[in-house]
């Protein structure tokens, strides 16, 4: 499952609106997320969506043969390519965001939903990827979000821990 530890991210966007749960209505947020990761997370999506969407480099620095401690796969293989939609969602994360003090003041969401993916390989091996948070925060915490913004933060994003044996295997997949 898609996860994120003490990542960098920019918050790119917040939408504050409301949901009918029933006859209820509750608060929701969105955040809308960018997170610049090595294209190994693209493991998250698919076991072969990076060789996909990178090649090796056909003429390569001898720098670059010495010191590359991965693999290789650094350049587009299809460079005119923009960003691709990824029809995923997953339910029951928990999201932990930075808010400087560390531990008690961090601001912690628990049971959010994350959708909206879309991912943008860039050259030299590393992807964009962008995707959207759902959330209900207490005030406090809407408050606190609003003043990161366009900003970047750190964030843990966490999937929900495998409840059945089924699950056990789809996070291994």
């Amino acid at each position: 499952m898609f996860e994120l530890l003490k990542q960098t991210v920019k918050l790119s966007n917040l939408n504050p609106r409301a949901e009918k749960h029933g006859d209820d209505t509750k608060p929701a947020l969105d955040l809308k997320i960018e997170a610049t990761c090595p294209s190994t997370i693209l493991a998250y999506f698919h076991p072969e969506l990076r060789q996909h969407l990178y090649k090796f480099d056909d003429n390569p620095d001898l720098v670059d043969q010495v010191s590359d401690g991965g693999d290789g796969l650094t350049v587009l293989r299809y460079p005119k390519m923009g960003a691709i939609k990824w029809d995923w969602e997953g339910a029951g994360y928990k999201a932990e965001v930075d808010y400087g003090l560390g531990g008690a003041s961090n601001i912690v969401l628990d049971d959010v939903k994350v959708d909206h993916f879309a991912i943008e390989a860039m050259n030299g091996g590393s992807v964009t990827v962008t995707f959207r948070v759902i959330a209900h925060p207490n005030a406090d915490d809407v408050g606190k979000l609003c003043e990161f913004i366009q900003r970047e933060i750190v964030l843990d994003l966490v999937p929900p821990a495998p409840t059945t044996v089924g699950d056990l295997f789809k996070a291994a997949a």
